[in-house]
């Protein structure tokens, strides 16, 4: 019976090899089989070619006519560990076979090629191996993340980008400017970029510029000389003297008046100011992360935003998404917070009901992360059992979810309804976008893999 291959037609593979005709063959049979084929006689071509595109699988005659390919072999394991390499060759001599192995060879083919089945066989091997070593590779990286970066909550597609960006600029001391509903944990963040950075041994300070008067935020940040206005009694030291060498979190930065957004350009400029009713230049090192709800963009259009200082903050942009946009990560997040309030206030193994994480997860959420610490707080103090049922969730989760629910779901059990609706509003949706599964999911605010895994549940595809 004839053994069937499993191709990964998306999989790109480089064949170089000296003879014209063993390309052609393999060029051929490969591209049947689905892959993405280029081929070169030349070692020095071969490496230009890998060097400026992603290869997953690498055909490698051992004698060419410029570079051994054993020399070949060598360059490209230095460029890419993880790249699939197969050693072809028309010597049978066991030294050669070992040391290509030795040198990083995944597998070897001896020429000639006694039947194509047998290639493709241990072609889809080795593709098959690659990918569960890179899925290792990534697994790894995300545990790394994790580890380095802990009180970020989340594995949702977003936030592993924001773990990879943070990594990136943690080190640098540029300039962030985080955007963001409120709720949505930017401090967080900011506090995570400090920590990670080489100012983690120095201090970390935020505050809150839209919960200050303007008079008031200028003498907390910049410090103020005895006399300088009434209760002014004696010289007191500002946050950008507290904070020299450290970092500042500058949170609701579009808050600020014009003439404050002076002062704070100076200031990050050239690292100088002075105190409020003083005259002497201090220096000082902070690096500022800043953070807003608002289009800064659009305040700067009606100028009630500095252009200069809006470019001065920009540097570097974190979109940081809301709880909607990641409700992948809502069970991560409840159960951190079970944990944190159950410690608190002394009970012990609490957990939450199936249907009350599907009220939730069916909830807008438009005071995000903070709102729901807070519904999680309040559930764990009001439950008499170890579990969180509904009746320990705000009265206005339960009534959007039941407003959201038509008239013939109420004779149904609330488990029912809810799995009835959630399953129509999926296949409303999706007849609404024409099955475009990425518009759906989009409109949806979830993630097209939880649309995915939604659309597995139902048994639901397209007639």
């Amino acid at each position: 019976m004839k053994r069937t291959v499993i191709s990964m037609p998306s999989a790109k593979i480089l064949v170089i090899d000296d003879e014209p005709q063993i390309c052609s063959f393999l060029d051929e049979i490969l591209s049947k089989a689905g892959y993405s084929v280029k081929t070169t006689y030349y070692g020095n071509v071969a490496l230009d070619l890998f060097s400026s595109a992603d290869f997953d699988l690498i055909l490698l005659d051992i004698n060419l006519p410029d570079i051994n390919g054993l020399e070949i072999l060598r360059q490209i394991r230095r460029l890419d560990p993880n790249v699939a390499i197969i050693m072809i060759s028309a010597i049978s001599d066991i030294q050669v076979v070992v040391q290509a192995i030795r040198d990083g060879s995944d597998n070897y083919l001896t020429k000639p090629f006694s039947d194509p089945s047998t290639i493709l066989t241990i072609i889809d091997k080795e593709l098959k191996t690659k990918k569960l070593r890179d899925e290792n590779v990534y697994l790894k990286s995300q545990v790394d993340f994790r580890l380095r970066f802990p009180h970020i909550i989340g594995n949702s597609p977003r936030i592993q980008e924001i773990y990879q960006l943070i990594d990136k600029i943690a080190p640098l001391n540029t300039t962030v400017l985080l955007i963001g509903e409120t709720g949505t944990g930017k401090e967080v963040l900011a506090n995570t970029i400090h920590q990670a950075s080489q100012r983690a041994s120095k201090k970390f300070i935020s505050i809150n510029c839209g919960a200050l008067p303007e008079t008031l935020l200028e003498s907390t940040l910049f410090g103020y000389e005895r006399g300088a206005f009434t209760g002014a009694y004696k010289t007191t030291r500002g946050i950008f003297e507290e904070v020299d060498g450290g970092t500042l979190f500058l949170d609701e930065i579009g808050e600020t008046s014009q003439a404050l957004q002076v002062r704070l350009l100076r200031v990050l400029q050239d690292g100088t100011f002075q105190r409020v009713g003083g005259t002497t230049t201090i220096k000082t090192d902070v690096r500022t992360i800043s953070a807003t709800n608002q289009d800064l963009l659009d305040a700067v259009k009606k100028k009630t935003f500095r252009e200069d200082l809006y470019y001065r903050l920009n540097v570097i942009t974190i979109f940081v998404p809301s709880l909607r946009e990641r409700l992948d990560d809502l069970p991560l997040f409840v159960k951190h917070f079970i944990a944190k309030y159950a410690d608190k206030l002394n009970k012990k193994n609490m957990t939450i009901a199936g249907k009350t994480l599907d009220l939730m997860r069916a909830y807008p959420w438009p005071g995000n992360i903070r709102e729901l610490e807070n519904v999680i707080e309040r559930a764990v103090a009001l439950t008499d059992t170890e579990i969180i049922t509904p009746k320990e969730l705000p009265d206005n989760i339960v009534q959007i979810n039941l407003q959201n629910i038509p008239t013939h779901y109420i004779n149904q059990p609330l488990n029912e309804a809810l799995v009835s609706f959630e399953k129509q509003y999926l296949l409303d949706l999706l007849e609404k976008h024409n099955w475009n599964i990425q518009q759906a999911s989009r409109e949806a605010g979830i993630s097209r893999q939880n649309f995915y895994r939604k659309l597995q549940k139902y048994g639901l595809s397209r007639p």
